[in-house]
C-alpha cells in the first residue's frame, strides 16, 4: 500500500469521484448532499493545493481506494482534512492500516503533532476511530464545507 499525490489532470479523478459517492451518508453529514460530480472532485483537488494542501490518492493492490488531504505546517503540525476509504474497504480494518501508514510518512517527514477536525454533530460519528488511533479531543468548533456547516471535535496525537 502507498500514498500517490493526485495531479491536475489525473487519470484516476473519475476512480476519486466513485470513492466520494460511495461514502452517501459522509457526504450527507459533510457537505448536505448525497452525491458529487467528478467537477467538484477537480475543484477540491485545486482548491486544496491553493491552500498548501497535498491531496494524494490511497493504492494498494494496483487498486485506489481512498484519498487523503493533508498540510505540514511550518510548526511541524500536521492538518489532516480528509482520510476517507471506498465504501467496500471499511470496517476490516483498513482505516487503521492506511492511518498508520499516512502517520509513518508524517514522522519520517519530521511531524511532531497530527490535528484532525471530526464532524461531531451526528451519530455514530468517527470520534471512537480517532480515538483508538491516539488521537485526544482538544476544544469543538465549527467548520464550513461547500454549503454546510458543521460542529466539529478538534483533536490531536502527539507523535
Amino acid at each position: 500500500m502507498f500514498l500517490r499525490e493526485i495531479e491536475d489532470n489525473d487519470a484516476d479523478l473519475q476512480v476519486i469521484t466513485d470513492i466520494y459517492n460511495s461514502n452517501r451518508k459522509f457526504l450527507i453529514h459533510h457537505l448536505g448532499h448525497d452525491r458529487v460530480e467528478r467537477e467538484f472532485v477537480i475543484h477540491e483537488i485545486k482548491e486544496m493545493k491553493e491552500h498548501g494542501f497535498c491531496s494524494t490518492m490511497i493504492e494498494s493492490d494496483g487498486r485506489v481506494i481512498g484519498v487523503i488531504d493533508y498540510m505540514m505546517q511550518a510548526d511541524k503540525t500536521v492538518y489532516l482534512s480528509l482520510m476517507m476509504l471506498d465504501k467496500t474497504m471499511q470496517s476490516n480494518g483498513m482505516g487503521t492500516r492506511v492511518y498508520r501508514l499516512f502517520e509513518e510518512k508524517m514522522v519520517s517527514e519530521g511531524a511532531k503533532i497530527i490535528r484532525i477536525d471530526v464532524v461531531n454533530d451526528h451519530t455514530p460519528n468517527v470520534i471512537p476511530f480517532w480515538e483508538k488511533m491516539g488521537f485526544v479531543g482538544q476544544y469543538e468548533d465549527s467548520l464550513t464545507w461547500g454549503d454546510k456547516t458543521s460542529n466539529v471535535l478538534v483533536m490531536k496525537k502527539v507523535l
